[in-house]
C-alpha cells in the first residue's frame, strides 16, 4: 500500500483539459507540464513562450465556412480564460463560460490576415486561462501610465495555463 503511494506521489497532477473541435473531429489535450501553473500563474517569461512556442499541438484540416468549437473545463471557466489567434488576443475579454464557437466567417478573416503575415493561412488557437482579478479596465490603466510593453507583461503575468490547437487551411476541392 505505501510503495502505491510513493508511486501516485511521484506523478505529476493532472491538468484541466482544454477542447477543441472542428466538424467530427475533435481533441482534448491537457497543457504541457510546464504550461500549466496548477493555480499559480505562470509568469510572463513562461507564458509567453507557452502561447508562441507550444510544439506537439493538435492540427485540424479547416475549409471555409467551418467552425470551430472550443469547450474548456468548469475549474478553467470560473477563474476566467482568454482567446489567442496567432500569439495575440483575440479580444481582451475574459470569458467565463465553458463554451466558445469560432464563426467560419470569422475564421475565414482570421485566415486571410494570417496569408498577409505569414503567407499560409495558418492558424495557431490558444485558450489561455488567467487570474480571477483580470480585466480590459487593468489593462488599460497600465497602457496609460506604463506603456504597452508593460501591457502585454501584466497580461502574461496573468496567465495560469495554456492550451493550444493549430487550424490549416485544407485545400478547397
Amino acid at each position: 500500500m505505501s510503495l502505491g503511494l510513493v508511486v501516485l506521489s511521484a506523478c505529476e497532477k493532472p491538468t484541466p483539459n482544454a477542447h477543441f473541435t472542428l466538424g467530427s473531429s475533435t481533441t482534448s489535450p491537457e497543457a504541457a507540464g510546464d504550461c500549466y501553473g496548477h493555480g499559480e500563474t505562470l509568469g510572463a517569461e513562461q507564458a509567453e513562450q507557452c502561447l508562441t512556442a507550444a510544439t506537439d499541438v493538435p492540427v485540424f484540416d479547416y475549409r471555409t465556412g467551418d467552425e470551430f468549437r472550443i469547450g474548456v473545463d468548469p475549474k478553467v471557466a470560473d477563474s476566467g480564460w482568454l482567446l489567442f489567434v496567432n500569439d495575440n488576443p483575440l479580444e481582451y475579454q475574459r470569458f467565463t463560460s465553458t463554451y466558445r464557437t469560432l464563426s467560419g466567417d470569422l475564421l475565414w478573416s482570421l485566415s486571410q490576415n494570417a496569408v498577409q503575415q505569414s503567407g499560409d493561412g495558418t492558424l495557431r488557437i490558444s485558450v489561455a486561462e488567467v487570474t480571477e482579478d483580470f480585466s480590459l479596465d487593468k489593462l488599460t490603466e497600465i497602457a496609460q501610465t506604463e506603456g504597452q510593453q508593460a501591457v502585454q507583461t501584466a497580461l502574461y503575468d496573468s496567465v495560469k495555463g495554456v492550451w493550444n490547437a493549430e487550424l490549416s487551411p485544407a485545400d478547397e476541392d
